[in-house]
């Protein structure tokens, strides 16, 4: 049976290697962890730019055309505007 004298050693010379261990560890995730927010941060800005350009793009929609306009572009482009859409259905889950 070892002595207390060498269990207690081995447990000092264990130490500084979990340390060590641990500190590499936490390295790792936290690079992963700035990798991440980046990647976070792009996607919010992305978002942020789409919903921009979308409501540009309903605002600039929404201004009138005038009539004559909006007859030739209709005669020009038969059926273009008035084709039905399908409806689909989603899958739920869970």
């Amino acid at each position: 049976m070892p002595s207390m004298r060498a269990v207690l050693e081995s447990r000092e010379k264990a130490a500084p290697v979990r340390v060590e261990e641990l500190r590499a560890e936490f390295e790792r995730v936290r690079a992963a962890l700035a990798e991440a927010e980046e990647v976070l941060h792009h996607r919010v800005i992305g978002l942020e730019q789409y919903l921009e350009a979308l409501a540009e793009q309903t605002a600039d929609a929404a201004v009138e055309v005038p009539a004559a306009v909006a007859v030739a572009v209709a005669v020009e482009e038969p059926g273009s505007a008035a084709e039905p859409r399908r409806v689909v259905a989603r899958k739920e889950t869970g």
